[in-house]
């Protein structure tokens, strides 16, 4: 079971496994060109060696004993046991040293010769089979039928001395009765029949062994490269997916919301959110104002929905929205999900104190006083208040009031007002603790229907735990790819510390999590319904 297709104790299906093998397909590919490519320019590099091959038919009948009325005794007749015998025998250095005197010029040792050749036997006939490979296919033709030749010499050599050693020494028995004048006694009698019979045996002696077929062309062994890139392919194939689920079990990001809503306790996905386009993030635009009817869009007006329900019985109007580490997206969702809301008719003040990295006055192109500012007394919340115009696509904010005179009045629906951060204090941690930010938050909550807060991620300073303390409810945000197990678990502990309630969470980089058969092309469906209401929020507010 792999890390991330096994993961907080589910069994890993052959779904999961596809999607491992998709998530690392470049890893598998590589392995499956690479391997094979090494295995060609491999081959190409070999030396060209030549096989040839001849035959031995082995026989267990002898002329001269079925003549004679003799058994041969000593041998066994099981028929693979003879084969095998007789492969040994072929192999043994005398055989070797008889081919290379009578074929002068091949270069080589009996040691040699014998690593380069081999016999072996069939598996349902008496036949020996002698190979020898060479880089010279003529010579190893000649080495092949001249070893098989040699076999045969050496067997009928090995057949006949026994008889030869026997005659010898009944002729020496006889010539000492003659000499001892025992001519005519029965011994020399039974001696020269003996004789008379081992002269017809040695006469009459054929080999065991005879060579049936010679060899007559040579196969090319070495290289085989076409099996070889076979095989390359074969080995790569099973050495790329073998490295994938090694890599992926190594491998601790987290790839599925499934995943980050158990190792965050069961919290409920409120939505996922794609990428935003390379155009969006070189200019720091946000999608809810560029491209508000795209079906990127359309994600953050699901957010807006699913964030509702959970606030639903709940006098949940200031949310924090943070993270594990940072670059998980915090700030873009924060932002396109208070120009949501503020489309939808609800009146929002959006609040950067994310004191360590402030980003929202980038998304806004905001210079003027912030929140630190408003705390230390040098400017208002009137005048720290920035209003985002929502009329149209391009964005363009002005620091207007509201049309009552003092910046703010009573709560107007469809407005959206962001509150920057100001210059940064030099303690931050204890910025976020301190009275008057608990003020200026209660006053801005009597004035909104949301206030959303852009804090810091939580694993790396105190200051979101600190501000959680201060807000009626807690998002999350989740990077695919850039979060990892240990850290949602570590979040999680810290989560259930505090006293506020997490309302759930929001996947990033949605386009990334696999753990799904599905993605977020919505083709051709746009929230037009959405344009045409938001549309008439704006006229009414300008109104």
């Amino acid at each position: 079971m792999t890390a991330a297709a096994g993961h907080a104790g589910h069994a890993a299906t052959l779904r999961d496994y596809l999607h491992v093998l998709r998530r690392r397909k470049w890893l598998v590919l590589q392995a499956a060109v690479l391997v094979p490519a090494a295995a060609v320019a491999f081959s190409l590099h070999q030396q060209k060696l030549y096989q040839a091959s001849a035959q031995v038919l082995l026989s267990s009948q002898n002329l001269a004993n079925e003549l004679t009325g003799t058994q041969q005794t000593g041998v066994s007749v099981q028929p693979d046991r003879v084969a095998q015998t007789q492969a040994d025998v072929a192999r043994v250095p005398a055989i070797a040293a008889r081919v290379l005197r009578r074929v002068p010029g091949s270069g080589l040792t009996v040691q040699r010769f014998l690593s380069r050749s081999s016999v072996t036997t069939a598996a349902n006939a008496d036949v020996l089979t002698f190979e020898v490979v060479n880089r010279d296919p003529a010579l190893a033709r000649r080495l092949v039928n001249e070893y098989a030749s040699s076999y045969t010499v050496y067997r009928r050599n090995l057949d006949t001395a026994a008889i030869h050693a026997a005659l010898q020494n009944v002729n020496a028995r006889v010539r000492q009765l003659v000499d001892a004048g025992g001519r005519g006694g029965a011994l020399y009698a039974s001696l020269v029949e003996r004789e008379q019979t081992l002269a017809t045996m040695q006469a009459l002696q054929t080999s065991n062994a005879a060579v049936v077929q010679q060899a007559q062309g040579t196969s090319l062994v070495q290289p085989k490269t076409n099996r070889n890139a076979i095989l390359g392919v074969l080995l790569g194939l099973v050495l790329g997916i073998a490295i994938a689920f090694l890599w992926e079990a190594l491998d601790t990001r987290v790839r599925s919301a499934e995943e980050i809503g158990e190792r965050l306790g069961g919290l409920p996905l409120l939505a996922r959110v794609p990428v935003p386009s390379k155009r969006l993030r070189a200019k720091n635009q946000l999608v809810m104002l560029e491209s508000p009817t795209g079906p990127q869009a359309e994600t953050f007006r699901m957010l807006r929905t699913n964030l509702d329900f959970a606030t639903l019985g709940r006098d949940a109007r200031t949310i924090m929205v943070t993270s594990a580490v940072e670059r998980e997206g915090k700030s873009t969702t924060i932002a396109n999900l208070a120009v949501a809301l503020a489309r939808s008719g609800q009146r929002v003040v959006l609040v950067d104190l994310d004191l360590r990295r402030p980003f929202l006055h980038r998304f806004f192109d905001l210079d003027g006083p912030g929140i630190t500012q408003v705390a230390l007394g040098r400017a208002s919340l009137d005048e720290a208040l920035t209003r985002v115009a929502l009329s149209d696509a391009q964005s363009r904010v002005n620091a207007i009031g509201n049309g009552n005179g003092n910046g703010h009045g009573a709560a107007v629906r469809g407005i959206l007002e962001v509150l920057a951060s100001g210059p940064i204090p030099p303690d931050p941690g204890e910025f976020v603790r301190t009275a008057v930010l608990t003020e200026i938050l209660e006053e801005l909550r009597a004035l909104a229907d949301y206030v959303l807060i852009d804090a810091p991620p939580a694993l790396h300073v105190g200051d979101a735990m600190a501000l959680s303390t201060k807000v009626d409810g807690v998002l999350v945000v989740t990077r695919m790819q850039v979060v990892r197990r240990q850290m949602l678990s570590e979040l999680d502990r810290q989560l259930a510390s505090s006293p506020t309630p997490v309302l759930g969470f929001v996947v990033t980089a949605a386009g990334d999590d696999e753990g799904y058969g599905y993605g977020y092309g919505y083709g051709g469906y746009h929230a037009r319904p959405y344009e045409q209401s938001e549309k008439e929020v704006a006229a009414k507010g300008r109104a």
